[in-house]
Parts: C-alpha cells; sequence; structure tokens
C-alpha cells in the first residue's frame, strides 16, 4: 500500500520530537529526514543516538523515507560520504538513501554510481537518485540508472523534468522501470519557483498521481517544501495539509 510522507526540508533544524508531532497531526505514514550538518540528524550521531531516534520513530508509528542526503555523484570523493550515510541510513533503518547526481558529464555519473551501488551493495539500504541538477529529465535518469542494471532506484520530483520542458507521460514512461519515489511540491510559474501549497500552483499534481496509481504504483509519495531556501515559502503545515488531501487515496 503506498505510504505519504514528507521531507523535512519544509520543517528545517526541528528536532525529532516535533517532526513526529507534526507526522502524527497530519497523519502523514513516513517522513524523509534530510540530512546535513545543520540537522539533528546527521552521519556524526553517536550510537546512542541513533537508536533514540530509531525508538521515537517506532514509539510514533511513523516510518523512515529515504534519507535525502547531499552526496552528489559528481564528487570526487564519493565513497567515504556514502558509507557514512549508508550506516546512518542502516543503523535508523531506513530503506533508502537518495543521491543527487550533480553536474558530472553522463560518462563519469555511470561510472561513479557503478561505484556506488558496489559500496552499498552488502548494505539493507537501497540508493536511489533524483531528477535534478544537471539530470533534470526522467530520460536523462533513466538512461544513467540504465548503467546499473536496476540496482539503484529513480525518484521523480515533479517540478524539475516539467521545468526542463519533459512531459508527464514521456518523464513517466522513462522511469517507470525504476521509479523508486513520487515527490509532489507546488510552484507559481516556470519563472517563479516560490513552494506554494499544493493545488495552488501550476503543477499537474491531482492529475499525475491518477495517472501513476492508474500504472500500479505503490511506492512512497512524499511532499517536499522548499522552505530551508526559500523565505517566502507558503506556511508548511498549511501547505503538508494541502500535500496530504492530494496524495491520500
Amino acid at each position: 500500500m503506498t505510504q505519504v510522507g514528507f521531507s523535512t526540508l519544509g520543517f528545517p533544524g526541528r528536532p525529532v520530537t516535533d517532526v513526529l508531532k507534526v507526522a502524527t497531526r497530519h497523519g502523514a505514514d513516513l517522513v524523509q529526514l534530510r540530512i546535513a550538518d545543520d540537522e539533528p540528524v546527521n552521519p556524526d550521531m553517536s550510537a546512542r543516538a541513533r537508536h533514540t531516534v530509531k525508538r521515537q520513530f517506532l514509539d510514533a508509528g511513523i516510518g523512515f523515507g529515504a534519507l535525502a542526503t547531499y552526496v552528489k555523484l559528481s564528487d570526487p570523493g564519493l565513497g567515504e560520504p556514502l558509507r557514512a550515510h549508508l550506516d546512518l541510513a542502516a543503523d535508523l533503518g531506513s530503506p533508502a538513501l537518495r543521491l543527487f547526481p550533480g553536474d558530472a558529464e553522463p560518462g563519469l555519473a555511470a561510472e561513479r554510481l557503478g561505484r556506488a551501488v558496489e559500496i552499498a551493495a552488502e548494505m539493507p539500504v537501497r540508493l536511489t537518485v533524483e531528477t535534478h541538477d544537471a539530470f533534470l529529465t526522467g530520460t536523462q535518469i533513466a538512461e544513467l540508472l540504465s548503467a546499473v542494471d536496476g540496482r539503484a532506484g529513480a525518484v521523480w520530483d515533479l517540478l524539475h523534468p516539467w521545468r526542463a520542458g519533459e512531459s508527464v507521460p514521456i518523464t513517466a514512461n522513462a522511469l517507470w522501470p525504476h521509479l523508486a519515489e513520487f515527490q509532489i511540491k507546488d510552484v507559481p510559474s516556470i519563472g517563479d519557483l516560490r513552494p506554494l501549497i499544493p493545488g495552488t500552483g501550476v503543477l499537474p499534481i491531482a492529475n499525475t498521481l491518477a495517472m501513476i496509481r492508474d500504472r500500479g504504483f505503490d511506492g512512497p509519495i512524499v511532499f517536499e517544501h522548499e522552505a530551508k531556501w526559500r523565505f517566502d515559502a507558503d506556511p508548511f503545515e498549511e501547505a503538508l495539509a494541502a500535500a496530504m488531501r492530494l496524495a491520500k487515496p
């Protein structure tokens, strides 16, 4: 059954207890933790702190989404941060680790993704790569993932292929064999990416959700609100409530 949740990018720097209260209040099934030095959950946490966070999620009945890392395939020193984030995900019980492609050219990105999946091969954590950076479209991400024969999945951020001019059906067809997560958000226009309450902007959220459900998608649906970067973003909890109404079947 599809699980619906949100990324803490819209709720940055808050204690896990606050995050879980918001998740419970809005009926979220899971939370996708943003992993960074300025967040309470990060690879420098002690084993005891990791155990505490895992227990807090279990007690709240909230699942983990993929950990949202900033590890990029364009980073030359990929191995060390990737291992640290994989260890964190395994300790918490998170099923996946989100990577960004970065600005590497396709051949180099494919080579580094191949190395990344080898590093992750013995871990109970799946690597995913988001439509982002120099790989905005579903077509580009699908080509990248084909190099590792299904050993990594795709995160379809609805915004980025759309703003790159790729139609929703083309994105869906390209990513379908690889699709591990669908990510929703909303904006006023292609020239104005201010985070809006979902359903009040221009992104085809409802139609795309209906389409992927009709096709049988049962993976996680995650609301991402880029309030960390945009201080003019619509209020997070209002946006989350609207996202949950759209995404919950």
